[in-house]
């Protein structure tokens, strides 16, 4: 068999390669070809505004101070902490609330008494950017004594 005739059978077995993901059923998350497996490509999205969502989580202490409260604080990943708690506690999931403030008095030097979760949207708009400041979710360490 001649090279030519080699390095042809192995492009072809390399294309080839690239149509199991299409014949192998692997549930809804790829039904397609295998690039699509990542967001740029897979969801699209149509041209309109930009928007970028910032959040900012602050901390109180039992004796009244505030820090900012970082992934490191939390012993995560900023995607970690942003998936498993941000997100959740942004939409009203009061035991990502608990779970954090839980977390937090394991692992940090003070006592939290109080959580705020702050929001931020940047919007790129003609004349600029406009920030807006959206609802700040407030989750106290021990509920009950919120009621």
């Amino acid at each position: 068999m001649s090279v030519r005739t080699r390095i042809s059978i192995l492009i072809l077995l390399i294309v080839g390669l690239h149509a199991l993901p299409v014949l192998s059923y692997q549930g809804t998350r790829q039904t397609r070809w295998p690039f699509l497996a990542w967001a740029m490509y897979a969801e699209s999205y149509p041209p309109g505004p930009i928007e970028v969502v910032t959040r900012q989580l602050v901390a109180t202490s039992r004796n009244g101070t505030s820090r900012l409260i970082t992934y490191r604080d939390v012993g995560l990943s900023s995607p970690g902490l942003s998936s498993g708690y941000l997100r959740p506690f942004g939409r009203g999931d009061t035991s990502a609330g608990r779970w954090l403030v839980d977390r937090l008095n394991r692992v940090g030097p003070d006592s939290v008494a109080e959580l705020r979760l702050q929001t931020f949207r940047y919007r790129l708009v003609d004349s600029g950017v406009v920030v807006d400041t959206l609802p700040v979710v407030v989750y106290p360490a021990n509920p009950q004594a919120a009621r």
